[in-house]
């Protein structure tokens, strides 16, 4: 039998202006560096990177763009009380078929504040 070795996705930073504390009722689609989606992947966590540190972000990642339609795969609330980057990791992660889509959602101190995103992904074998 073969190794497996695992093959990452090297997603695009998503940038938030300016983060609000309600909950978009539309997702933004994860795309590749090459600007592609991302479907047949493994969620194995985030790193989210604060304009000045207080506040906490929630992340949710769900398998469409409609929020209010979209099953929700992986959802994670970082904490940028005292550190301006943090992350969350997965271990074995989550499996998403479809192209994933993401919200990011502040709370009342860290509303307003600029945020950056990376998403890891990891590439699964989808077998027709």
């Amino acid at each position: 039998m073969g190794t497996s070795l695992p093959i990452y996705v090297q997603t695009q930073e998503i940038e938030v202006e300016e983060l609000s504390d309600s909950e978009a009722g539309t997702a933004t689609q994860i795309l590749t560096s090459g600007g592609l989606g991302c479907a047949g992947v493994l969620v194995r966590g985030v790193l989210g990177e604060l304009e000045t540190a207080g506040g906490k972000v929630t992340i949710n990642i769900y398998d469409a763009a409609d929020v209010s339609d979209a099953v929700q795969y992986y959802s994670v609330e970082l904490d940028h009380t005292t550190l301006t980057t943090t992350s969350d990791s997965l271990d074995p992660g989550v499996p998403i078929l479809a192209d994933p889509y993401i919200t990011i959602t502040a709370d009342a101190t860290a509303d307003e504040k600029e945020y950056n995103c990376i998403v890891y992904l990891q590439k699964i074998a989808v077998r027709g």
